[in-house]
């Protein structure tokens, strides 16, 4: 069986294990001429979209029982497709979206349809498939960076392609500062090739795998992670058991009247700020109280400020 997109990889993947089968890593690895470390990224990003439904036997793994696949993959990852589908166009013949991935889309929106969807203003579709190639073959690019107060240029090592808080993001080193930088592909634009590939560094590589917000800050020399924890009263719990406002979040106590304990890793506070201010005054700050609660009244005072 010959290469296949991760994504295509991992619904095939989905469909075996709600068919009953027990996969296991070495056999999937060699069908799809990938390695086990890739096979057993595959299982964990499966554990972090549907949750932990399969058993795990040495290298082996075999769902709990049926569920749901179409109507839980269309609901949690649907609309990111979409957006990528857009972004990248649909009837680009180089890029690396699948025939099968379009296909499911195409599929799936004469079920579903997303009014909140967030499409980014592309003026300038080439952009999109520079950066993929970039990407892809680890190339040193340059930059043509516009906001609304200038326009700057930067050399840039391209490492992901990153879709968070409904924006898509490219992520990597700004190699002229030497800083990680996330840069909104809408204001991209240009893209010039240079002659000079780069070699990825590991801590960059690592850090990539847990972000979950456009705040997350990144440190040379380590991973540097805060634990918050945040009580939901009765209220609000609910909101909290249905749904993960961070990847990282965890229901780690409930208490007898009926409020829960969550807890958050984060690499920034001013990840978890939006989600505080959002459930205000449902929620109370456990930990870090000090510094959280700082950087809430100064917000809140801005705001009320700006309101007079």
């Amino acid at each position: 069986m010959g290469q296949k997109s991760s994504l295509y990889r991992t619904v095939e993947i989905l469909k075996m294990l709600n068919e009953g089968q027990k996969l296991c890593i070495t056999n999937l690895a060699y069908a799809y001429d990938v390695s086990d470390r890739t096979i057993r990224r595959d299982f964990e990003l499966i554990k972090e979209l549907f949750g932990n439904f399969i058993i795990k036997e040495g290298e082996c793994y075999q769902a709990y029982g049926k569920f749901l696949l179409e109507e839980v993959l269309c609901a949690t990852d649907l609309m990111t497709l979409a957006n990528i589908v857009n972004l990248f166009g649909m009837a680009s013949l180089d890029s690396t979206i699948s025939d099968q991935t379009k296909t499911l889309i195409s599929e799936s929106m004469s079920v579903y349809d997303f009014k909140s969807r967030p499409f980014e203003n592309m003026q300038n579709k080439e952009i999109a498939k520079s950066l993929e190639h970039a990407i892809k073959f680890n190339k040193q690019i340059k930059v043509v960076y516009q906001t609304e107060r200038n326009t700057t240029q930067r050399l840039f090592a391209p490492y992901k392609i990153l879709f968070v808080n409904e924006n898509f993001y490219l992520v990597g080193e700004n190699l002229t500062k030497e800083v990680f930088e996330f840069l909104r592909i809408s204001l991209i634009s240009e893209v010039i090739y240079t002659k000079k590939s780069f070699y990825p560094q590991q801590s960059i590589a690592q850090f990539i795998t847990q972000i979950q917000t456009p705040w997350a800050a990144h440190h040379k020399d380590k991973l540097h992670q805060i634990e918050v924890r945040l009580r939901a009263n009765v209220k609000i719990r609910r909101f909290f058991k249905f749904k993960k406002y961070l990847p990282s979040q965890e229901i780690i106590s409930n208490f007898e009247n009926g409020d829960i304990e969550v807890r958050y890793t984060v690499t920034n506070l001013r990840e978890v700020e939006e989600l505080i201010i959002k459930w205000l005054p449902h929620i109370t700050i456990i930990a870090p109280r000090n510094a959280l609660t700082k950087m809430i009244k100064k917000n809140l005072k801005s705001k009320l400020n700006a309101l007079k």
